[in-house]
């Protein structure tokens, strides 16, 4: 029995993996922690060694900072907007956070199997990310900037093809035009010919 107590201790003070990353969705979706804000509290060392980079990498791109910040503020003003949704969205709340406690263990043991397979992939994903940031480095602009970049560029784009067709093949009324004197022309010399 003290045996079990003490696993129990034990594993209440180190949660896993999985279970960190639940507490963090949750705690965004709640509102007790703003993405876009950079963290204060000072880092430990050895703490979340088994965490992955890859995600906080993600979450620290301006443009998916935007999206979760938008999905909380969503999340704010629905569970604000009635008395009786904020009640259910608590009691969801509660019991989302009894269940993750509840299986703490077992997702911890599964973390601990799956922890060096996870790091291969978490050093993959940064590799990956690595290589995006460094030959598109538009991603580290915020969502507004990238929008506008892309409007314009697309904008130029169909203007330079559209100039180029104009050129080649004129304007259609040019065109009416030219086949109408071109025709009064015809008439004239069969007049002539005839």
């Amino acid at each position: 029995m003290a045996g079990s107590e003490t696993s129990r201790a034990e594993i209440s003070e180190r949660p896993s993996a999985i279970v960190r990353i639940a507490y963090h969705q949750l705690s965004v979706m709640c509102g007790t922690r703003d993405p876009t804000a950079p963290s204060t509290a000072p880092a430990k060392a050895g703490e979340d060694a088994r965490g992955m980079m890859c995600t906080r990498r993600l979450l620290g791109l301006p443009v998916f900072a935007t999206v979760t910040s938008a999905f909380c503020g969503a999340y704010k003003a629905v569970r604000g907007s009635h008395e009786s949704v904020t009640t259910i969205f608590g009691h969801a709340e509660n019991g989302m956070r009894a269940g993750l406690e509840f299986t703490s263990p077992v997702t911890g043991s599964i973390a601990s199997l799956l922890e060096t397979p996870l790091k291969i992939v978490d050093n993959a994903i940064c590799v990956g990310l690595d290589l995006v940031e460094e030959t598109v480095p538009s991603v580290k602009l915020p969502p507004g900037e990238i929008y506008g970049n892309m409007k314009d560029s697309i904008r130029s784009m169909f203007t330079s093809a559209l100039e180029t067709l104009k050129l080649l093949f004129g304007e259609p009324k040019d065109r009416i035009e030219d086949s109408s004197v071109t025709n009064e022309t015809a008439q004239e010399i069969r007049k002539v010919s005839s």
